[in-house]
């Protein structure tokens, strides 16, 4: 009797393991779906069209990170520039030559934050935040305490996420690079623009005197916000008005150097923050070197800036609305779904203000965009363009310098020719060229240009060491500097150089 009380008691644990394992693997067998969320990405560089709504996996915050639920978004020219891999050096130093390595776009953005992670001291669920954050055009965006600060509650979600490249930059220029003082007298060259708009603000709110220079339709707008004057450029050119000033924020870079001097105080100062034409390949180079290399001539200062946002100026911005000093402009508003009919409007360039997209969670359907086919680089063009300069600067040069040794040798046989002078002495021509070019001064600087290091290279070829040395300096290229100079001293200490040396 009690072995059958122990078989059926056995019978019983079987069954029941049975059933409990069958539970167990039933369970593991259907995973919890991960946590999904709509954001904006391009796998082909083009047109707006390449943007598609996609389901991506939901962030989740690291420990020292912020989950955001992104109530808005605003475009800047930043983002058109990738999403069209213009210009061409985007691709090769961030993005990506053929295809984006990087399919999200966005920086700017405002919303609400919805969770923390556990080193994360400033924020909490529930609070209102703006500031940025690569890959923004999303529903969730995962940032850090120092990408954000608190909205101010007298400005919306829509203005706040209008502000951080674009004030960040007006800011920055004014304050930080242009060093503007209150009293001063600031041109604003792009002043109803994303980054005009908060410059004339700013600018006032530091105690300056204040001039914007935009188009007629814009007049009210910039006026209103601020400037003590305002000049169409439609009918007035004010480099030629007589006006001088201590500072100049140029947005849009109409003129060349040569005519902004002309307006500048004797110390002024002009910062560059912008090109209504950046062209595809080389230009960007242009426009960064041209302020930095007009700086070494004269008591004006010249400069680039590209933005860095910190929480501090964040913080600064925040303030200036908090204080009604500082009031966004939005010149349209679009709905998420909206987003690639946004930036085409943006790539037209004549925006009043910043450009906002809102982004509701869950309540867009899915836009079906048509897919644009890639656009790589030209390459015929591309291998055009690297052929050329190699020419340019390392085969004509070469021949050159083997052609001036030769016939130093004919002319005088049986002494050392300088041979590899002589080619980095032509670079150094190239280089006045290309100086002449970055000056804006036109084909006269050319001549100048040509001119005085062609009667250099002559009097080098003489063997005029001054002249050397001379070609050498102005050659504005520290690898010709090193390697000529050293050349020099070993011809210099020759018995017979001390002859030559004039």
């Amino acid at each position: 009797m009690n072995k059958e009380k122990l078989t059926h008691a056995a019978v019983a644990i079987f069954a029941l393991g049975a059933v409990v394992s069958t539970l167990a693997e039933g369970t593991t067998a259907t995973p919890i779906p991960e946590p999904r969320m709509k954001a904006y990405l391009y796998h082909n560089y083009g047109s707006p069209n390449v943007l598609r709504i996609e389901e991506v996996t939901k962030p989740v915050p690291k420990d020292d990170q912020v989950l955001v639920k992104v109530r808005a978004v605003s475009l800047n020219p930043l983002d058109w520039h990738y999403m069209r891999g213009k210009p061409y050096l985007i691709r090769a130093f961030d993005s990506g030559l053929l295809r984006p390595t990087n399919p999200r776009l966005g920086v700017d953005l405002s919303g609400e934050v919805e969770a923390v992670g556990k080193k994360v001291t400033d924020f909490k669920p529930g609070d209102n935040v703006f500031g940025h954050r690569y890959g923004a055009f999303a529903e969730y965006i995962c940032a850090t305490e120092k990408a954000l600060v608190f909205k101010p509650s007298n400005v919306s979600f829509e203005e706040a996420a209008a502000v951080p490249i674009a004030g960040v930059t007006a800011l920055q220029g004014l304050r930080d690079k242009g060093q503007l003082k209150r009293g001063q007298k600031v041109l604003i060259n792009g002043a109803s623009g994303g980054v005009g708009t908060f410059a004339v603000q700013i600018a006032k709110a530091l105690g300056a005197d204040v001039t914007g220079v935009c188009s007629t339709r814009n007049i009210d707008l910039v006026r209103s916000l601020g400037a003590d004057h305002v000049i169409d450029y439609t009918k007035e050119d004010f480099t030629k008005n007589g006006q001088r000033y201590d500072l100049i924020l140029d947005m849009v870079s109409s003129h060349p150097l040569s005519e902004m001097r002309k307006v500048m105080t004797p110390h002024g100062a002009l910062v560059l923050v912008g090109s209504t034409d950046v062209g595809d390949w080389l230009k960007p180079l242009g426009i960064m070197l041209k302020p930095a290399v007009a700086g070494f001539f004269g008591s004006q200062k010249f400069g680039s800036l590209l933005a860095e946002i910190t929480k501090e100026n964040l913080n600064a911005l925040r303030e200036l609305m908090q204080t009604g000093k500082l009031k966004p402009v939005i010149d349209r508003t679009y709905t998420f779904g909206q987003l690639p009919d946004a930036m085409r409007y943006l790539e037209e360039g004549h925006t009043r203000g910043k450009v906002v997209v809102t982004v509701s969670a869950g309540d867009e359907a899915l836009p079906v965009n048509v897919t644009s086919k890639a656009q790589p680089v030209n390459t015929t063009w591309f291998v055009f363009l690297v052929g050329a300069i190699i020419v340019l600067v390392l085969t004509l040069p070469l021949v050159a310098a083997l052609a001036l040794n030769r016939r130093y040798q004919h002319l005088n046989p049986g002494k050392r020719p300088y041979r590899w002078g002589y080619y980095f002495s032509i670079l150094a021509v190239i280089d006045g060229l290309v100086l002449g070019y970055i000056l804006e001064a036109g084909l006269g600087v050319f001549v100048i240009c040509a001119l005085l290091y062609g009667v250099l290279a002559w009097f080098f070829a003489q063997r005029r060491h001054w002249a050397w040395i001379a070609l050498t300096l102005l050659s504005f290229n520290p690898v010709i500097w090193v390697v000529n100079l050293v050349y020099l001293w070993k011809r210099w200490t020759e018995p017979t150089a001390g002859a030559r040396i004039l």
